[in-house]
């Protein structure tokens, strides 16, 4: 397993300065190239509201109204990446920028063949209209990802310790792989956990050393878990169904992340 490429998707939001020093930090470490990408929503340029604005200011014809927002966008977009190179340079960092227009997630899906591991905030710019606690484009993302997704707070931490949330499932085995690399990379602790909520047997043997803890809502052991930990890195499994994979995100993975938790997740396919 190696990582030599991290795709971190950012935008004007606190959240996505946290993307920025999290991506440069983990790529220092395990000597990995940065990509920049900012997309800029062709919403923004296209959508009902746009039209609204262009007539109530009567802009005729609305094209050129369109093009000026869209010259401040790119403006805005290239200072982002700006700002993010100069963390990059500062660390040492091999740095590569992307702006494009588009469907945000869509693009960004596009974009991330190019990386082995996709860094986004749990939040955007536009955090107060996000239904619950994970943002819409992340929700998607989320669900449609091929790749690792890193998922950070709205304030960066390094990391102190690892944890691999695990059952007897064979995703599992790549969640513990994918937390012990990152364990030895960093050469901080590896902490293996399973919550034991009575409904079936689990066979854990593939495990070395895992801390089992009880409790009725996996969701909550692992939240209560994870909160009792300093400075973690959380892997978690998306255990999706193939037939639904479009459609629904496992329900113990999307429910932990919709949680106010203020920490580093790693989401693993």
């Amino acid at each position: 397993m190696e990582i030599k490429g991290i795709l971190a998707c950012v935008d004007a939001s606190e959240y996505s300065m946290t993307v920025m020093h999290l991506s440069t930090y983990i790529a220092k470490k395990i000597k990995a190239k940065v990509c920049g990408l900012h997309v800029i929503d062709i919403l923004q340029l296209e959508g009902p509201l746009m039209y609204d604005i262009s007539g109530a200011l009567g802009f005729e014809p609305f094209a050129n109204f369109s093009a000026r927002i869209k010259a401040v966008l790119e403006e805005k977009g290239k200072v982002v990446l700006s700002a993010f190179e100069e963390i990059a340079k500062q660390e040492g960092v091999e740095f590569e920028r992307f702006m494009d227009i588009g469907i945000i997630t869509k693009t960004i899906l596009e974009y991330e063949e190019r990386c082995d591991l996709v860094a986004i905030g749990r939040k955007g710019v536009n955090e107060q209209y996000d239904r619950g606690i994970l943002g819409t484009n992340i929700e998607s993302i989320l669900r449609k990802t091929k790749k690792p997704l890193l998922v950070s707070p709205r304030k960066f931490y390094p990391f102190a310790n690892v944890v691999a949330c695990v059952d007897s499932r064979e995703p599992s085995k790549k969640v513990y792989e994918y937390a012990k690399y990152m364990s030895e990379e960093f050469g901080i602790p590896l902490k293996a956990v399973y919550v034991d909520n009575k409904k079936r047997d689990e066979d854990l043997s593939h495990f070395s050393e895992i801390d089992v803890i009880t409790s009725k809502s996996v969701t909550d052991g692992l939240e209560e878990y994870i909160r009792g930990i300093e400075r973690p890195l959380v892997c978690i499994g998306a255990y999706a169904k193939p037939k639904l994979i479009e459609i629904v995100l496992g329900s113990t993975t999307e429910n932990l992340l919709k949680r106010d938790i203020e920490v580093h997740f790693l989401v693993i396919r």
